[in-house]
């Protein structure tokens, strides 16, 4: 950093590391063993309001030399940023995982990773096929370091398995994946995959379409967090900064339920993992962005903080080898004035195209979907070869909360009560 303050320059780097390993069986053998590795750092200097980024995967010294000199060029050849900044903090900050685990040898993993294909097959002889299937460890490394004197350092690491079942019966076909993660390999649950993607796949290869109409959706929690991800301009200050955010100037108007409140909580304590900075060296906090349906926030980095003439929220997102910009940590939904469930409504588990349907400006979407149809409490069919369409903007307008208990994605990273979409365009039969 010496060489870039005697430029009068300010910078900040990111060294990212990571190590995996990854197993998938196909036919009762391990068709694909993978082990890597990777390392890369990347530089951000700014230079008269002027920034520019380099990175490097070599860290010999001619490299890093070079990728300076490579950073420094390219700050000379943009345009002033008067937003953008190296912020003023010092100190350090750790947030590194530490899980009590026992090493587990090879030949178990390799035993378990073969199961979630053999398994599969073995309790249905209408499996054609586990098309997806693995086993992988991944640890993750990150340092930052700025030329105020920040530095923090972020570590994990982190399990996962991945199973399914695609049946074949009477000319039909029908396929469920589901996947577990954990931070030790004993807190796996190879069961729970398999069963999982057998269950649902058996329901949906007896599949029936519904007739065209409205209808009431319960979305299955990973439903409900694909369908918000999938519009997270809505809450992103840079979309707004960037004019392809629909709400950008709705600070302070109600734009959803009033029933309804949405936080993003990056110390959520049922979170798979939980965050305590982000890549500017900001300390994390709970932000509320809409309250009782009233838009109070957008996620902020600095640039955008200083756009709008704001501070940070601590929720900027850079890699080593990218620009600045604006993630979320855990998305949790609450809500008030709970209503009975209607006596019928379609719960559903599975959107094919959901982002290539969707158009992130206007909140428009139509997605392929499959599911359960319920009526008076009971479960009377499963539903497929339908489209649901509608408007994000308007479904969380004219949402209901229907139960109390938070409720997790299976990732653990997205938490809402039971909410009751009222008056879905279904295309079916």
């Amino acid at each position: 950093m010496n060489d870039i303050t005697d430029l009068k320059a300010d910078a900040d780097l990111i060294l990212s590391s990571s190590k995996s390993l990854k197993m998938s069986a196909q036919n009762g053998s391990i068709s694909e063993y993978k082990v890597s590795s990777s390392q890369m750092l990347g530089i951000r200097v700014i230079k008269d309001g002027a920034v520019g980024i380099s990175y490097t995967e070599a860290m010999d010294k001619d490299s890093l030399k070079f990728m300076v000199h490579q950073a420094l060029q390219n700050a000379q050849s943009n345009e002033a940023n008067p937003n953008e900044k190296i912020l003023d903090l010092n100190g350090s900050l750790s947030d590194v995982a530490s899980y009590p685990e026992v090493e587990v040898d090879i030949n178990v993993k390799t035993k378990k990773a073969l199961e979630l294909e053999s398994e599969v097959k073995a309790r249905d002889s209408r499996v054609t096929a586990v098309p997806y299937n693995s086993y992988s460890e991944n640890e993750f490394e990150s340092l930052y370091l700025t030329s105020k004197g920040r530095f923090t350092n972020y570590n994990d690491k982190t399990y996962s398995i991945t199973s399914s079942a695609l049946l074949a019966d009477q000319g039909k076909k029908a396929i469920y994946y589901d996947y577990c993660l954990a931070h030790t390999f004993n807190e796996l649950q190879w069961s729970k995959v398999v069963e999982t993607s057998l269950f649902h796949a058996r329901n949906i290869l007896g599949a029936k379409t519904l007739p065209t109409g409205k209808y009431h959706v319960r979305f299955s929690t990973d439903s409900l967090k694909d369908l918000i991800e999938c519009f997270s301009n809505f809450y992103s200050a840079k979309s707004a900064m960037d004019k392809v955010n629909p709400w950008a100037s709705k600070i302070g108007e109600q734009v959803i339920s009033p029933d309804i409140t949405l936080e993003d909580q990056p110390l959520y304590s049922d979170a798979y993992r939980t965050s305590l900075f982000d890549s500017e060296g900001v300390k994390r906090r709970a932000l509320t962005m809409i309250k009782d349906g009233t838009l109070k926030s957008f996620l902020h980095n600095s640039v955008t903080a200083n756009h709008f003439k704001t501070e940070t929220t601590g929720h900027a997102s850079r890699g080593a080898s990218s620009s600045l910009n604006v993630s979320g940590t855990h998305f949790v939904v609450s809500g008030s004035n709970k209503r009975p469930l209607p006596p019928k409504y379609m719960e559903v588990i599975q959107m094919d195209g959901l982002h290539s349907g969707a158009n992130r400006v206007t909140g428009n979407f139509s997605v392929a979907v499959k599911g359960y149809l319920w009526e008076n409490g009971q479960k009377i069919m499963t539903f497929g070869n339908i489209t649901l369409s509608g408007n994000l903007i308007e479904l969380l307008k004219n949402v209901e909360v229907v139960g109390e208990k938070m409720e997790a994605s299976t990732d653990l990273s997205f938490f809402s009560v039971p909410l009751m979409f009222n008056d879905l365009s279904i295309a079916g039969s």
